[in-house]
């Protein structure tokens, strides 16, 4: 069993949002979550009407993309903005509703 941390990218989309590249776990949603209350500090998300998530590239995640989309969505409704997700298969899956 490996220890590696889990790899994920976070790119800042000037003035549009947030991507996500790799994978979405607990190792790395702190910094994802991080990284859009940081976005809001921006001085190009002034007058931003909807924030994009874009997770379209996610490989692999667990609950932790769930967390994610909470979190940005609380933020989206603390700063008045529309929150578009952009999910990847793996993310769907991971969020699917369970029995």
């Amino acid at each position: 069993m490996s220890t590696a941390m889990s790899p994920a990218q976070i790119f800042v989309n000037e003035g549009a949002g947030v991507s996500v590249t790799g994978t979405l776990d607990a190792s790395t949603v702190a910094s994802l979550n991080r990284t859009v209350s940081d976005f809001f500090e921006l001085e190009q998300a002034a007058g931003l009407e909807v924030l994009t998530l874009d997770l379209s590239t996610v490989t692999m995640c667990d609950e932790a993309a769930l967390a994610a989309v909470r979190h940005a969505r609380a933020l989206c409704t603390d700063h008045a903005v529309a929150l578009r997700v952009i999910p990847s298969a793996a993310v769907r899956y991971a969020m699917r509703p369970r029995d």
